[in-house]
């Protein structure tokens, strides 16, 4: 009798010991897992990012584009009427 309770409390201890190695395995696999998440997380918001500063560079581009037509228009029409003014000082 003692032979079978001690085999007894034999399997018993390996029973809790690979408990506990599967609940540590368990919170490996957690924490692989939420580690996965915040990069995909990362990944995400620097993709989000990366849109929106594209965004951004194509509207700054978009402004100096339009200032830079507004100046040749306007450089065009000073220099149209500088030569109509020299024209009219030496042939008027």
């Amino acid at each position: 009798m003692d032979e079978f309770k001690q085999k007894q409390m034999e399997q018993d201890l390996k029973i809790k010991e690979l408990e506990a190695k599967i609940e540590t395995l368990r919170m490996a696999n957690d924490q692989q897992i939420k580690q996965t998440d915040i990069q995909e997380m990362i990944d995400l918001i620097i993709s989000e990012k990366e849109i929106a500063l594209e965004q951004e560079v194509e509207k700054k581009m978009n402004q100096q584009q339009l200032q830079l037509i507004k100046w040749a228009a306007g450089t065009g029409i000073s220099v149209i009427a500088v030569v109509i003014s020299i024209f009219r000082i030496f042939f008027m």
